[in-house]
């Protein structure tokens, strides 16, 4: 006869139930004081601190977002300083961890903090969760880390983890799956140490229940997994939806008189919002030099000697949702006065290193000696 699992939920005795609890929360801590990673932020009562780490490392990986973090506090100690900062100047140190939607809303939930609420982060959850780009996650990490309230976390970690342990088929990017997994996080908090327990739950996802090649041989769960008994652990968790990618082709034109250069700054909501690129035409399709040239987008240039001195090799970068295809097309003109765009701008190649690039744009100015 196989192993079959069955959800403590479905059992009737609050002692089982319980003690369940009891057993998990032993075997995490214990783990979790042999194997914890040390990191800066932990057993921070700043909220400040919290929050700014909880930010950088959504979507980002913690050896990626470490420097990110470590480079923030020590320019912006404390939140009046990041919210007095130029905007530029942030996006600046943001640049490279991606998502810029989040330098944005940071930059704004600070201002608002300083001004309306006399620089200090609400304790509640309805208050947190009233500032931009704070939802349920960035609200439950700064009440329990912050506050040492009794609200369970969960990530991309802790997703997995409860996941596999519960042998939950639910997908988990479906609200009943989000819902459901957050019940049992619930059940399992260890209220006298929240955050603790959520940060021994992150750490025991990095570390032990990987994405891939989870090390079941070492997880002091196993016996009580249903994913590792089941032999699910390649299966869980379970996600309904497929990525579907866009293929964009971006044509950027860099126009250089002497040692001014034209630059513009997206301002539509679009996933480079508010940083800086070359002016750009759009095609929907890869198109050649020539079609381009011939387009009225480019005509509107209004350029006397209208080919480029140098065509770069196609750059390319793939985002979670987006593959773009970009070439960069130079050229070495008398003047750039003439040209006119909404939004573009002058700068010298001093001031190009001022400010944030996509990281397509980035990769073509390392290699470019031209600059």
């Amino acid at each position: 006869s196989g192993f079959y699992f069955i959800y403590p939920t479905f059992f009737n005795s609050l002692y089982y139930c319980g003690a369940m609890r009891k057993t998990f929360t032993q075997k995490l801590f214990r783990w979790y004081s042999l194997y914890k990673r040390n990191l800066p932020w932990i057993g921070s009562n700043d909220p400040y601190k919290v929050w700014l780490s909880e930010v950088i490392l959504q979507q980002t990986r913690v050896e990626q977002g470490l420097s990110y973090y470590q480079k923030f506090v020590k320019k912006y100690p404390d939140i009046q300083q990041l919210a007095n900062a130029p905007h530029d100047e942030v996006m600046k140190m943001w640049e490279g961890l991606g998502y810029y939607s989040r330098a944005r809303n940071m930059h704004s939930t600070a201002k608002q903090v300083v001004e309306e609420l006399n620089s200090s982060f609400p304790d509640t959850y309805e208050g947190l969760i009233q500032l931009k780009g704070i939802g349920q996650y960035t609200a439950h990490a700064i009440l329990s880390y912050a506050y040492k309230k009794p609200f369970a976390v969960v990530d991309g970690n802790v997703l997995r983890v409860l996941a596999r342990y519960f042998g939950i088929r639910e997908p988990i990017d479906t609200p009943k799956g989000k819902t459901l997994i957050q019940q049992h996080a619930d059940s399992l908090l260890d209220k006298k140490e929240p955050d603790v327990f959520n940060q021994a739950m992150m750490d025991f996802g990095a570390l032990i229940c990987k994405p891939r090649q989870p090390d079941c041989e070492n997880c002091p769960l196993q016996k009580s997994c249903a994913g590792y008994q089941q032999e699910l652990t390649d299966i869980l968790p379970v996600k309904s939806k497929k990525i579907k990618r866009q293929t964009r082709y971006l044509h950027f034109f860099v126009f250089r008189a002497g040692e001014k250069i034209l630059v513009e700054q997206r301002i539509a909501n679009d996933i480079w919002k508010n940083l800086y690129q070359f002016p750009v035409i759009e095609t929907s399709k890869n198109v050649s030099s020539k079609s381009l040239m011939e387009s009225e987008d480019y005509q509107a240039f209004r350029i006397k000697n209208p080919l480029p001195v140098i065509t770069s090799p196609i750059f390319k970068q793939q985002l979670t949702h987006q593959q773009l295809i970009c070439r960069f097309y130079i050229f070495d003109l008398k003047s750039i006065d003439k040209i006119k765009r909404s939004g573009v701008k002058q700068v010298t190649f001093t001031q190009l290193k001022q400010l944030a690039f996509p990281g397509v744009i980035r990769d073509f100015l390392k290699i470019n000696d031209y600059f």
